[in-house]
């Protein structure tokens, strides 16, 4: 009876490869007041830096309504930070106490 049983020793997997595609998730929008700039804080780190911006071409166009108009500006996001606007590092340690209870 064993020699009528067959033995499979190998194992036939069929294993596929998936490229993962990544996806542009659109956060928000934030536009900072006049003579403002934006500050990258790193909270692990407990850094506060300038923002980093990603280079886009410079588009320009005039409308007779409107003026001139350039394109928008998008931040180089990076993780564990969070962005604010503000006049100076002072004014960002101010942000920080009030809103999330920490000092730098």
């Amino acid at each position: 009876m064993k020699e009528t049983n067959q033995h499979s020793q190998d194992k036939i997997e069929n294993i596929k490869q998936v490229s993962i595609e990544k996806k542009n998730v659109f956060l928000g929008t934030l536009k900072p007041k006049k003579g403002h700039k934006m500050f990258e804080v790193n909270m692990k780190l407990k850094t506060i830096e300038e923002a980093k911006f990603d280079e886009l071409p410079a588009i320009k166009f005039t409308d007779a309504k409107i003026g001139v108009k350039s394109a928008n500006k998008k931040i180089t996001i990076t993780p564990d930070c969070v962005y604010i606007s503000a006049l100076n590092k002072k004014n960002v340690q101010k942000i920080l106490k009030r809103d999330f209870g920490t000092n730098f």
